[in-house]
């Protein structure tokens, strides 16, 4: 011990006397209870923040964390949802390239397609040149 820093010998001294009184202490029922309470407190406190907090922003216009979170949800729900849909698009064009060219023009078309062909469109009258 003589190699140590007197800072360190000292401390070395009062953690044999504290130690095994904060033990005791930290492994009673009480401590369990209390540390519980405080969490459950804890909890509710930053519960009733949370809600205030939204509601100020709110009624100043302002986007909570909650509405961010909930937007960055959907965002990441839009971006599987386009990447499902490419997919599937490759798979029909890499099926159209494979076929022959007569094969591809029998192929039967979309009902909204053929619903819009079913019917003719109505045209517009051409517009009359500026010269009049």
């Amino acid at each position: 011990m003589a190699d140590q820093p007197t800072w360190r010998q000292g401390f070395d001294a009062l953690e044999k006397q504290v130690s095994p009184r904060l033990e005791s202490l930290i492994q009673s029922e009480q401590f369990a209870v209390a540390i519980g309470l405080a969490a459950r407190v804890q909890r509710a406190v930053e519960g009733e923040m949370s809600r205030t907090t939204r509601r100020v922003l709110h009624r100043l216009n302002l986007p909570a964390g909650s509405d961010v979170s909930r937007i960055l949800n959907e965002i990441g729900q839009l971006r599987v949802q386009v990447r499902a849909l490419s997919a599937e698009l490759d798979e029909a064009r890499a099926e159209l390239a494979d076929r022959p060219p007569a094969e591809v023009t029998r192929m039967p078309r979309s009902s909204s397609r053929s619903s819009s062909k079913a019917t003719p469109a109505r045209r517009r009258p051409a517009k009359k040149s500026g010269a009049a």
